[in-house]
């Protein structure tokens, strides 16, 4: 499985990755000088726990490592949460390193989820954001969601494709 954008490839983690993720191996890693995040490494724990889905072509929804096109440095996770429910809706989350931030890369990253999670039967898709992250907040509004909730702590969002449209860009 690969999902490719103008700037960016996301690909599944491979076992090999996770271990050096998650035991802080960066010898010869082709990631940014501030990946992982402590997000990434949690995420590396998990997978190699087996908690973490492993996402195909068939069935994408687990988490993705993305990669910049043009270096191939790692920069940050993006990814779904697990299937779809019985609704069809699927969750997104996403993390880069801070070098990678204020670049758009979020939003392309999220941008591409929605598209895949659209076109592998998904009906909607939901992020999380903690109140008060506005960079994140502002991601989830460039790529159409809206909130759904919010509690003292949460804001929920939601996107739906839009039947006029066949892509987000």
């Amino acid at each position: 499985m690969r999902v490719e954008t103008a700037r960016l490839v996301l690909l599944p983690f491979t076992e090999g990755e996770w271990t050096r993720i998650a035991s802080g191996d960066r010898d010869g890693r082709a990631w940014a000088d501030d990946y992982p995040t402590d997000g990434d490494v949690l995420l590396a724990s998990l997978g190699l726990l087996g908690r973490a889905p492993a996402p195909t072509d068939a069935e994408p929804w687990g988490p993705l490592q993305v990669r910049e096109r043009e270096t191939g440095l790692a920069i940050g996770g993006a990814g779904f949460k697990g299937p779809p429910d019985t609704d069809g809706c699927v969750e997104v989350g996403y993390g880069f390193a801070p070098s990678a931030r204020g670049n758009g890369y979020a939003t392309e990253a999220v941008q591409a989820l929605c598209e895949l999670a659209v076109a592998s039967g998904a009906t909607a898709v939901i992020a999380e954001t903690h109140v008060g992250n506005g960079p994140s907040e502002r991601v989830l509004e460039r790529c159409g969601f809206a909130v759904s909730s919010r509690t003292d702590e949460m804001t929920y969002w939601r996107w739906e494709p839009d039947p006029q449209s066949t892509s987000l860009r």
